[in-house]
């Protein structure tokens, strides 16, 4: 066994120092960032639907910024983009993909009769990594797959770790992303 000389720190007071001075430093560090960086949010009494507005120093404080206006995309455009669906699996894990297909309306239904508005699930399974370069083409042995406006993707992940990824709303959410060359969805599954 070894001796502890009587005239060494015990390891434990030496870790709470340097936390201890650790904190300190970041404290100095963060003072003297908010004082470069200051922000100023103010809120003014504006017109219905109207977005408040954040300045800092550098702007002048009682110029009026118009708002950008975001235009939505084009609905007939997005609903003209139908195509394949091609998934490239970057993550580490093993995943599950999953599509539910929007069905058109059909005019020869009863005002009564329900419709689900979604055709059966379809789904497909990927290693780890698979298909992280070019990406899988995704099909079924009974119907076609042509992602349009509307249909639904997931992902899981399947091995235990409850990863999740999705739901994507195609033509309405960030992902998937319409390839213009190809003439398809593509859609990336990354950690």
């Amino acid at each position: 066994m070894k001796e502890i000389k009587s005239g060494s720190r015990p390891t434990g007071r030496v870790a709470l120092q340097v936390a201890l001075a650790a904190i300190v430093l970041i404290g100095i560090v963060g003072a003297v960032l908010m004082k470069l960086f200051a922000i100023e949010i103010s809120i003014a009494p504006a017109a219905p639907n109207s977005v408040p507005m954040i300045t800092t120093d550098e702007s002048p404080s009682g110029e009026l910024v118009t708002p950008v206006k975001i235009e939505k995309p084009d609905a007939t455009a997005i609903a003209a983009k139908q195509g394949n669906l091609r998934i490239r699996n970057r993550s580490d894990y093993p995943i599950r993909v999953a599509l539910l297909s929007r069905q058109p309306k059909e005019a020869n239904l009863k005002s009564g009769s329900p419709q689900s508005g979604f055709a059966l699930p379809a789904h497909w399974d990927f290693a780890p990594q698979e298909g992280s370069q070019t990406g899988l083409l995704v099909s079924l042995p009974q119907r076609s797959i042509r992602l349009k406006r509307g249909d639904v993707v997931v992902a899981f992940a399947q091995d235990g770790s409850q990863r999740y990824w999705g739901p994507f709303v195609v033509g309405e959410t960030e992902r998937p992303d319409w390839n213009t060359q190809a003439g398809e969805w593509e859609l990336v599954i990354e950690n």
